[in-house]
């Protein structure tokens, strides 16, 4: 039960990773923060995302820069799910990421979803979550052989290895 619930809550993490970036202008390492410093208040929602260009070229560029990480992300490059999710935000970047003008990233968000291309990008999220599911489900199967096979250890030497980082994530 508890591997049903954190492979769940990794395929929800990496699904809400792209629509947490675009709809309320978040991510994982806090720069939504620091890029609302750099948006001066004075600029409307309409100038900050007229600088992003248009909604529909960007999510069509996004898919493109989508579909190569497809078919390269079961490389052996993305072995884990930490380094399949950082290989994502990498693709992903550029007029896609937020600029933490929570207004101006709602619109952006409601603007590229009336794209055609925004339901094959949706798709291709959920192949990329598919493959953090194995992912995550290998890393979950191999930090339980190790747990079994140092039983001598016991719980300092699975502490240990978690904080070392041996459990791949």
């Amino acid at each position: 039960m508890k591997l049903n619930s954190k492979l769940f809550n990794v395929s929800m993490c990496v699904f809400c990773a792209f629509l947490c970036m675009t709809t309320i202008g978040c991510d994982t390492e806090g720069t939504a923060n620091e890029a609302s410093q750099d948006v001066p208040e004075e600029l409307t929602v309409e100038e900050i995302n007229a600088e992003r260009g248009d909604a529909c070229e960007c999510i069509d560029s996004a898919l493109l820069k989508l579909n190569a990480f497809l078919e390269v992300m079961t490389d052996e490059e993305y072995s884990t799910s930490k380094s399949l999710n950082d290989g994502l935000s990498l693709a992903m970047a550029g007029c896609m990421t937020p600029t933490g003008q929570k207004e101006a990233d709602s619109a952006w968000s409601k603007a590229i979803s009336k794209c055609d291309s925004f339901v094959q990008v949706r798709e291709a999220m959920f192949q990329v979550r598919e493959q953090a599911l194995i992912l995550k489900d290998i890393e979950q199967n191999e930090f339980a052989n190790q747990s079994k096979d140092s039983k001598v250890d016991g719980a300092a030497g699975i502490l240990d290895r978690l904080r070392d980082g041996t459990q791949g994530n």
